[in-house]
């Protein structure tokens, strides 16, 4: 899937929806992206997500430019070291990205200002048992990067409901 087609395949992005997931039974994270630099999530929840996926291929899709077609989606393994040196791939050169596992169970969004990490219940479940591990889960990851939602509460409801 092209950046485009991953967007309205895992989120939905429209204002006032009543669920941030397009796929039901869906719960996540919404988290602060400028917090985190290129991985756009603390580097716990990114080791949570590569423990909790079921398989080790994940893929990865942003933009090229305004005037390039949108690339091919680039399979990695989801490790934190070698996130920024993935072949074919400049997650540095695209302000906004998705990635998901390939049995899209798991997704992250990560746009301009925010991150959103999404999976089904089950594999959000076990997100949860292993961050517990680390005294957080995805709702209190997403309450101390938005202790006064603002703006985002209604959507920030809609992801870790």
């Amino acid at each position: 899937m092209k950046i485009d087609e991953a967007r309205r395949s895992f989120f939905v992005e429209d204002e006032g929806a009543q669920d941030g997931f397009a796929r039901k039974s869906w719960r996540g994270a919404v988290l602060d992206r400028d917090k985190y630099e290129w991985h756009a999530m603390p580097k716990l929840l990114w080791e949570a997500l590569r423990e909790a996926s079921e398989d080790s291929c994940w893929w990865i899709c942003g933009y090229a430019g305004s005037e390039m077609p949108q690339p091919d989606p680039v399979s990695f393994s989801f490790d934190w070291d070698s996130f920024l040196y993935i072949p074919g791939w400049s997650v540095q050169g695209a302000v906004e990205w998705v990635a998901y596992n390939g049995s899209q169970t798991i997704a992250v969004l990560a746009e301009h200002d925010v991150t959103i990490v999404g999976a089904t219940q089950t594999v959000a479940d076990e997100l949860d048992r292993v961050l517990q591990d680390s005294g957080t889960n995805l709702r209190q990851l997403t309450l101390a990067d938005f202790p006064e939602p603002g703006r985002l509460e209604d959507f920030i409801k809609s992801v870790t409901k």
